[in-house]
């Protein structure tokens, strides 16, 4: 061989969300499961295993411990196969339906912004995920009257379901127009 090391991929490269927005976090500068709980909003409890996982694929790699210090601190850094999907695994999801999961839209939607893609596209992606909050309000399938009516748990939760698409739809409708204005005052490139 000639010194470089084959990078395994195949069956165990990530297609969720949640491992392409890790590997972009990675990529911008983040290294140890403290600074992705700080600085990138995840949780330990799913960071340490997703690191795990990506290490498996051959997308990341465990650097040694630095300094002096009888708790083992570790650190992460992309390998080649990594930093290339983290940098364009999003872009098929942005062309996609988008996810049901509101913290994957917005995970998208983050990357697809911080690896500079068209602020239109991503609007578009955002009004789609807009227009999904609001089908199943619109057609009746969550909010009906008699539930509306009821204090039992299952109508709580209906109506709690109801509320929080209504949320999530006016908060992206929101980010999507703010994309629209900055996309139509920023210079042609």
């Amino acid at each position: 061989m000639n010194g470089l090391q084959q990078e395994p991929m195949g069956a165990n490269v990530p297609q969720s969300v949640f491992d392409l927005f890790l590997l972009s976090l990675l990529d911008r500068g983040l290294q140890s499961p403290y600074d992705l709980l700080r600085q990138g909003g995840l949780s330990l409890g799913s960071t340490v295993p997703a690191l795990r996982r990506l290490e498996e694929a051959g997308l990341v790699r465990k650097k040694a411990p630095v300094g002096p210090s009888r708790r083992p601190r570790h650190w992460f850094q992309l390998s080649v196969a990594g930093r290339k999907l983290a940098r364009g695994g999003w872009i098929p999801m942005l062309k996609d339906q988008p996810p049901s999961d509101f913290d994957a839209v917005l995970r998208v939607a983050d990357m697809a912004q911080y690896y500079q893609a068209d602020r239109a596209d991503i609007a578009v992606f955002l009004k789609a995920a807009v227009s999904a909050r609001q089908s199943p309000v619109r057609s009746g399938v969550l909010g009906s009257s008699e539930t509306r009516d009821s204090l039992g748990i299952m109508a709580t939760r209906e109506a709690w379901d109801v509320t929080r698409l209504r949320a999530e739809a006016k908060f992206l409708d929101e980010l999507a127009k703010s994309l629209r204005k900055r996309q139509a005052k920023s210079p042609k490139r």
